[in-house]
């Protein structure tokens, strides 16, 4: 987006409703498009003065019609900023708009008779992006029984004025489908892009760790099954590491949860920079880690590895009480294919491995205690 835009757009957004990040996109939206339709109303305004050859008396109808939107649009971005009524704000809105093409269709031929009836779809649509489904289901509603009710009305004989008889009125009818084709395609291409981006944000929030914000126990199996794919496509092994917190139920216990959960940010951001940006780091849950190392690694190597993790979880967490507690964790590791050639496997060996580690060092572990600071 154009950044004065961004800035204009941004500067409508009342504080209060920035905070809803499910429908922000429907607040800028409708930002986005009452600017941009006020531009189409003045270059409309342009065209009639410059271009139609319209008569004066008929440049005063131009002016009834198009000077009421501009108004709506102008003041409803100002009512949106200070009351933050969003709703109220659309409505009021879409029926100005609905109220002045529905005049501009009867002057311009009636809705079989012109093609500014092709601008009668554009609040209904508006509805739909902006209010949801029922309320733009009552918009196309009314909008269908609106252009019905006009075309019974010319097929039994009505006639509707046409005031724009001009040898430019072509032109005139181009400008009014090209408003709704374009008004239509943005609204619906910047809600689906919208949609899609939330979805993915979504998406997103349901692979993530809540609290240490990692990847979660979903995206951990969803990284091994990857990882296996890219081993049977070009043979790149990977290993695999399970870490697990000594004796974290006594800080719970003793400390309390908030604690508990300080610990566990402090460790998640610990075990990140242990390792490199290419790995995968996530809590399978509770006090329960994992990190898979992309790419061949022998013993040497992992022992390397879990020396700078030891060396990282061995300095007291500093909390923000002023308390420092000193923690421990068990590992366990796994090397694929060579300790096993499935994912289930693969998870078990590692598993394995970290218990029997975590039972050697039990005998020596104790609980957590405070440090002074």
């Amino acid at each position: 987006m154009n950044p004065s835009l961004n800035r204009a757009v941004d500067f409508f957004v009342p504080q209060s409703l920035k905070l809803d990040t499910a429908q922000h996109y429907r607040y800028r939206l409708f930002i986005i498009v009452s600017i941009l339709l006020t531009g189409v109303v003045v270059a409309a305004q342009a065209y009639g003065f410059f271009v139609s050859d319209l008569p004066w008396n008929d440049m005063l109808w131009t002016l009834g019609f198009t000077l009421p939107v501009q108004f709506s649009l102008i003041a409803s971005l100002f009512y949106l900023k200070y009351t933050g009524k969003f709703s109220l704000t659309v409505f009021v809105t879409l029926a100005v708009m609905f109220v002045v093409l529905i005049a501009v269709v009867f002057v311009l031929g009636g809705p079989l008779g012109g093609a500014s009836v092709m601008m009668l779809f554009v609040p209904p649509m508006f509805a739909f992006v902006l209010l949801g489904l029922k309320a733009g289901a009552i918009w196309a509603t009314c909008t269908y029984a609106v252009i019905l009710a006009g075309s019974i009305a010319e097929i039994s004989g009505f006639v509707y004025p046409y005031i724009d008889n001009t040898p430019n009125a072509s032109v005139g009818k181009l400008i009014h489908l090209s408003v709704a084709f374009f008004s239509i395609f943005f609204m619906t291409t910047f809600y689906e892009s919208n949609s899609q981006r939330y979805r993915q944000q979504l998406e997103l929030l349901a692979r993530q760790d809540d609290l240490t914000q990692l990847p979660n126990r979903s995206a951990f199996y969803q990284a091994i099954e990857e990882a296996i794919g890219r081993y049977q496509r070009s043979r790149s092994p990977f290993t695999l590491i399970y870490i697990d917190l000594d004796n974290f139920k006594p800080i719970n216990d003793d400390y309390g949860h908030g604690v508990g959960d300080e610990v566990l940010k402090a460790f998640a951001g610990r075990l990140k920079a242990a390792v490199r940006k290419q790995d995968f780091v996530c809590r399978l849950g509770g006090d329960e880690f994992a990190v898979l190392i992309r790419g061949s690694m022998d013993d040497r190597i992992a022992k390397l590895m879990l020396e700078r993790l030891d060396k990282q979880m061995a300095a007291p967490i500093n909390l923000r009480n002023g308390m420092s507690i000193e923690i421990s964790a068990s590992t366990g590791i796994a090397f694929y294919p060579h300790d096993a050639a499935s994912l289930e496997a693969i998870l078990h060996a590692a598993d394995e491995r970290m218990y029997v580690n975590k039972r050697e060092n039990k005998a020596s572990s104790r609980s957590p205690e405070p440090l002074a600071v």
